[in-house]
């Protein structure tokens, strides 16, 4: 199987072409960076039946080889064996023969070995189809210590140094570093990048290079939490550059231009119109929305019929299935309407049982993924309370000691359900905290961990509480220039008592059976209305998306804290 870096990496590549509707044909397939350079035409047109698709992949693969056999060290003419010529993506699909895009698997296997060495490096230097700072231009000199050597040079440079001995000493055997092994070895890494030339030019080939470096020392951490390269999905989705390295060099900068060793200069900047976003649709929604193109008349008679009955609730269910399609194509796109529009156009969904008509449209989206959350939370629990028992031991703050030991004796029971929102409620706790500002407010908010909790999910003592919660929560988000997104809350006197299980939709509660089952509910309807995540706790939210159900849309963010605290569970 594929590793999950690579597969993250065609992912990325996909999403990025507008072909993401395909990330699952690919991962089902098991196509990785290291079988992309293998697919010839044959394999192409399986795994992307659409004639116009197939020209667009094909179009910015052959663009993608050329820039990476620019960038690839050490490959002679030994490349013409693995890449053709660059060519008209239309003449390539018009040809009788149908020649192969690259060389077939037994051209392959008779490459001189620092050829196919080489396609092992092509992961560091894909973000240059997206534009990276114009990489190839760069005339600025490079630190001759450590820029100037191979992939194995970074272990060599650590070894010639105290510092870097001692951390080899520290963590290399176990693979994983701590958050205080990550800032040093970023802090020497980076000091020596500057250390002959403060004003030298660090490329994003080089901290991509570098951030891959680190986890070929240290097997265990996760190249996207030293670097994650700016990417373009499309007009006006944009993905910027972050990592551990990156935030490392730009903080060194920043002191640099405070002392006076940098001199700040002015960027002209231009004003940009805003595209739209590009509609991009998981592939299973393609094919049933297009369908659905089939038969409009029927579908708006469904969609009617939801507009304005509930019961019974059979027919509720057949005619959402005959509308799925073409209601969730439009709740993706730019006009999508808001929770509380979508809320009101459909009665059904404000029934008790509203929530199993989201449920099953995700299935239509995601199929497959249905259980992943119940598979995942099993295999993570230990892990994660453990990094709950360090992080203990590294409090301070007396508040947030005794709720840490709390949900440590409670992991610790017998009853699964305790232990699950033990470790459900600890994660916010363990992964870092996003700063939150809007575009038509200045105000800032950094949420402190208990908000990250209550974001999540709120415990209240009793039934008569919760609607001052939700109006109270409201009211601060509105405040701070947020609305109100969908959340957990728990009812009972104790964590081990607890009584009711309510998810909050707009005015709705749907109420579940266990913890488990909530956030699960609650994670579905927010990927099926195409929501925000709960601005104080959204880190939170991506790590179960990445983490748990290991599911990826156009629409994801980058956090390094979510990259940081996946490479520490060991996902």
């Amino acid at each position: 199987m594929a590793n999950g870096n690579s597969r993250d990496d065609i992912a990325d590549f996909l999403s990025a072409w507008e072909l993401s509707q395909y990330i699952d044909t690919f991962q089902a397939n098991d196509i990785d960076m290291k079988t992309l350079p293998c697919l010839n035409y044959e394999i192409i047109k399986e795994l992307i039946p659409i004639a116009g698709h197939r020209a667009r992949f094909i179009s910015n693969l052959e663009q993608w080889k050329s820039i990476v056999i620019q960038g690839l060290p050490n490959v002679g003419e030994s490349c013409s064996d693995i890449f053709i010529e660059q060519s008209s993506s239309s003449e390539y699909i018009e040809s009788s023969h149908n020649e192969s895009l690259l060389t077939s698997h037994s051209d392959i296997a008779s490459i001189p070995s620092t050829s196919v060495q080489s396609i092992e490096t092509i992961k560091l230097f894909y973000e240059d189809l997206q534009n990276v700072a114009d990489n190839t231009k760069s005339t600025q000199p490079q630190n001759t210590h450590l820029a100037s050597q191979p992939t194995t040079g970074l272990l060599e440079w650590l070894k010639g140094t105290n510092e870097g001995r001692s951390l080899l000493a520290s963590y290399q055997e176990s693979g994983l570093l701590d958050s205080i092994g990550r800032k040093r070895l970023c802090n020497l890494i980076i000091s020596n990048e500057l250390s002959v030339d403060v004003n030298v030019r660090v490329s994003s080939v080089r901290l991509q290079e570098l951030a891959y470096e680190i986890t070929t020392i240290f097997n265990k951490e996760r190249t996207p939490t030293y670097f994650i390269p700016y990417l373009s999905y499309g007009p006006g989705l944009k993905r910027a550059a972050k990592g551990k390295l990156l935030d490392c060099l730009n903080n060194r900068r920043r002191e640099f231009r405070k002392s006076g060793i940098i001199k700040s200069l002015r960027r002209s900047s231009t004003p940009t119109g805003r595209a739209s976003p590009a509609l991009l649709l998981p592939e299973a929604l393609q094919r049933i929305a297009e369908n659905q193109t089939d038969n409009p008349a029927s579908v708006e008679e469904s969609l009617n019929w939801l507009r304005n009955c509930s019961d019974p609730w059979s027919l509720v269910e057949e005619n959402w299935a005959l509308t799925a399609g073409t209601r969730l194509k439009a709740q993706i796109s730019n006009d999508g309407q808001s929770i509380s529009a979508y809320m009101s156009e459909y009665p059904a969904l404000k029934k008790p049982t509203g929530y199993f008509l989201f449920l099953k449209d995700f299935d239509v989206a995601y199929p497959g993924y249905s259980n992943k959350l119940y598979q995942s939370l099993p295999l993570y629990k230990r892990k994660i309370l453990e990094l709950t028992g360090k992080k203990l031991k590294k409090t301070k703050e007396n508040t947030v000691i005794q709720i840490l030991k709390e949900y440590i004796q409670l992991g610790a029971e017998d009853n699964e359900e305790v232990s699950n929102i033990a470790v459900l409620l600890s994660l916010p706790f363990l992964i870092g905290v996003s700063i939150s500002r809007t575009k038509k407010s200045k105000i800032q908010w950094r949420a402190s961990k208990q908000e990250m909790r209550d974001g999540f999910i709120t415990h209240v003592r009793s039934n008569t509480e919760v609607q001052a919660t939700i109006t109270h929560r409201r009211d601060k988000l509105v405040g701070l220039g947020h609305t109100l997104q969908p959340f957990i809350i728990i009812v009972g006197p104790t964590l081990k008592e607890i009584s009711n299980y309510l998810v909050v939709v707009d005015n709705i509660f749907y109420q579940l059976n266990s913890i488990a089952a909530s956030v699960d509910c609650c994670f579905k309807i927010i990927i099926t209305l195409n929501a925000q995540y709960s601005v104080e706790c959204e880190t939170v939210w991506c790590f179960i998306q990445k983490g748990f159900y290991n599911l990826q849309t156009p629409f994801d963010k980058n956090f390094t804290a979510v990259n940081t605290f996946l490479s520490d569970v060991g996902i």
